[in-house]
């Protein structure tokens, strides 16, 4: 079975790009922005389905949907944390590979509570 890859036509020839490639590019973008990680199943959400991170398909058109699961910190608005991630995501995608991204589905998986250090270094 080939392995899926996504395929641009570019004036001096063709730029093919792994699926993992575009991933990891939606993820650094979505890492790099305050109040949100990436989503990863712990617990029974491995039993039942839980997806991690950030999926990419390609349509028959060449347009990417990128689904992307985000756990937001408690105090942060949860719609403009989830419209930021789809930004971040479409520019880092179109500006870094050149591909017509059509559709960034953000889903909140968990509000999760920030981090505290105490004294002595350690996080709580």
């Amino acid at each position: 079975m080939p392995e899926a890859r996504v395929e641009l036509s570019l004036p001096l020839g063709k730029l093919r790009v792994r699926p993992e490639v575009l991933v990891h590019i939606a993820s650094r973008a979505v890492e790099q922005m305050e109040g949100v990680r990436l989503w990863r199943p712990r617990g029974l959400a491995t039993v039942f389905g839980g997806e991690p991170g950030v999926e990419v398909q390609a349509s028959e058109s060449g347009a990417l949907e990128v689904n992307v699961r985000i756990g937001v910190m408690y105090g942060y608005p949860v719609q403009e944390v989830a419209q930021g991630v789809q930004q971040a995501v479409r520019e880092a995608l179109e500006g870094m590979v050149g591909v017509r991204v059509s559709k960034v589905n953000v889903f909140v998986q968990e509000v999760f509570l920030p981090e505290v250090q105490v004294e002595g270094g350690e996080n709580v």
